[in-house]
């Protein structure tokens, strides 16, 4: 996956200060610590064992296990003693040494020669991070949902009350974002509008990044939009990529963007890609299969229709509702 210039700046910034922040630390307590006598002679104890070590090893002779011993014995105890020293301060002789928050790369974003998997982790999440400030998105949690928004009384079409039949809903997308991972099924949002799609599709986002899920959520018309001015040259960007690989895309609103051939042909793309590569995508929309079958022909209603497990949203609009009570 390519990225921009300032994507790569972005990520490079990210590790600059994180290398740069342990190696601070890990300077500043040296530093407090060798004001203490004592801790200078134990380092000095123990740095003077490696050069022993190595006198030993060059000479060799019949006492050499034995001066091996005496060696090794002086350096466990100066570490024993600065451990006891470090301990009674609350600190540790690993926080001697820089701790980078990547022990394969140290915080360089390189390692064996080839870029670090955390490297990549930061362009991931540099990339997605731009594309989610686009459209706005606020996370939400699952104990803000209030299920005394829908009725309670029975329902012969659903077989229950919308309220029993939303708990159901919600529960289940409560389960899927809190133990999300990329072999979680696609899921077809549907139901009128202010049924509780957008704000149960936004808990799931807030689960799913949690478990430290790359997460990409957008009204669809906000991200077709972005894939249109980064096609014809008047953006740079990597939306296109980084809709294809996040671990989880989020599509809210489907069937409310303007029709055009690009927006049907990228997200005929964005769709078949991630069902290509087995990674979850998750739709919302007020169309009914029909209507899915009308707005976008057979190619996306077959994959929406076939490969995504539907749920329906019923009730009421919750929004009103919600203003209606701020008036009461």
């Amino acid at each position: 996956m390519s990225y921009s210039r300032e994507i790569y700046d972005e990520a490079e910034r990210v590790l600059r200060s994180r290398r740069l922040a342990a190696e601070r630390k890990a300077q500043n307590l040296r530093l407090r610590f060798r004001q203490n006598p004592r801790v200078c002679e134990l380092e000095a104890i123990m740095a003077g064992s490696v050069a022993k070590l190595s006198d030993l090893i060059r000479g060799g002779g019949r006492d050499y296990a034995a001066a091996f011993e005496s060696i090794r014995s002086e350096n466990l105890a100066a570490q024993e003693e600065l451990a006891s020293i470090l301990a009674a301060a609350g600190e540790t002789v690993r926080d001697f040494e820089p701790q980078y928050t990547c022990p394969h790369c140290s915080d360089t974003g390189y390692h064996d020669g080839k870029r670090c998997s955390c490297f990549q982790k930061l362009l991931r999440d540099t990339a997605a991070a731009r594309l989610c400030a686009l459209t706005g998105m606020t996370l939400h949690s699952f104990d803000e949902l209030d299920l005394t928004f829908y009725s309670d009384e029975f329902d012969e079409v659903l077989g229950c009350s919308p309220r029993e039949h939303m708990r159901e809903i919600i529960a289940y997308c409560r389960h899927y974002g809190e133990h999300f991972s990329t072999d979680c099924p696609n899921l077809l949002l549907r139901g009128a509008t202010g049924t509780g799609k957008t704000l149960v599709s936004l808990c799931i986002a807030a689960a799913a990044c949690s478990r430290e899920m790359n997460v990409i959520y957008g009204p669809v018309q906000v991200l077709l939009r972005q894939l249109e001015k980064e096609h014809f040259g008047r953006e740079d960007g990597e939306a296109e990529e980084t809709l294809t690989s996040c671990d989880l895309l989020i599509l809210d609103d489907l069937g409310t963007e303007f029709s055009s051939p690009f927006y049907t042909s990228s997200l005929y793309a964005i769709i078949n890609e991630r069902l290509l590569g087995g990674r979850p995508t998750i739709i919302s929309t007020n169309l009914d299969a029909d209507a899915i079958y009308t707005h976008y022909g057979e190619q996306i209603a077959s994959r929406l229709i076939g490969a995504y497990e539907p749920l329906l949203f019923v009730g009421q609009d919750v929004r009103q509702q919600k203003q209606q009570r701020r008036f009461q």
